[in-house]
């Protein structure tokens, strides 16, 4: 039974999770577009916010994520790029800048009907920040452990189940923390589940942002 379970979650751990292919329709809604009263306003991942580029705010879409707004009463199109968060309004899915909204003529209304179809994903967020999954990557702590039979025992458990686990002595109790490293994003709530399998309750894990290791 262990034997089959760790087979399993190998398995879960190696498939891809299931991604919009470029040229899908993600997402429709409402449009809405913003602008800054301060000259030196930042975007969410740290660029200068510039209210003459082709960009937008969207809630989740990775930082540097392109997609094509469609404004769905006049079938007029504009490509942008993700660079900030929002909008905070319910029932709108997208804030475009003053240039981005004016080539889909919406700058009078204020608002209007999109579809938002996806060109491009980056592999890692474009962002100039080094918060969790800012860097495209994590790292989950599993626990401290003070026993060094029982930390490598989980060590072994976390191994053979297919994740990188990661062992630390903390030298002002001389436990051994143990980690699950290098978690691109797109597998992080897939190795959130392995842990779960495994016995490590997600309540009681933390979840932080790690260096990307390619850099």
């Amino acid at each position: 039974m262990k034997r089959l379970l760790t087979i399993t979650l190998i398995i879960l751990f190696a498939l891809p999770l299931s991604a919009q292919e470029p040229g899908s329709v993600i997402e429709t809604g409402i449009a809405s577009w913003y602008t800054s009263d301060k000259s030196e306003a930042i975007t969410a991942n740290g660029e200068h916010f510039d209210e003459n580029s082709l960009s937008a705010a969207h809630k989740s879409l990775k930082f540097g994520t392109v997609v094509r707004v469609t404004n769905k009463t006049n079938n007029r199109s504009v490509d942008v790029r993700i660079n900030d968060r929002g909008p905070y309004v319910d029932g709108r899915i997208i804030d475009l800048t003053p240039s981005a909204a004016k080539e889909i003529d919406m700058l009078k209304s204020g608002i209007a009907p999109v579809a938002l179809t996806l060109l491009f994903e980056p592999d890692v967020p474009e962002s100039k920040y080094d918060r969790a999954g800012d860097t495209g990557w994590y790292q989950i702590q599993v626990g401290a452990f003070s026993s060094t039979i029982t930390a490598y025992s989980q060590y072994e458990r976390l191994y053979n189940a297919g994740l990188r686990p990661w062992a630390e002595l903390l030298e002002d109790s001389k436990a051994i923390r143990l980690s699950v490293r290098w978690i691109p994003a797109y597998q992080l709530e897939r190795t959130v589940q392995a842990l779960t399998a495994l016995g490590f309750a997600e309540k009681d894990v933390l979840k932080k942002s790690e260096a990307n290791p390619y850099r």
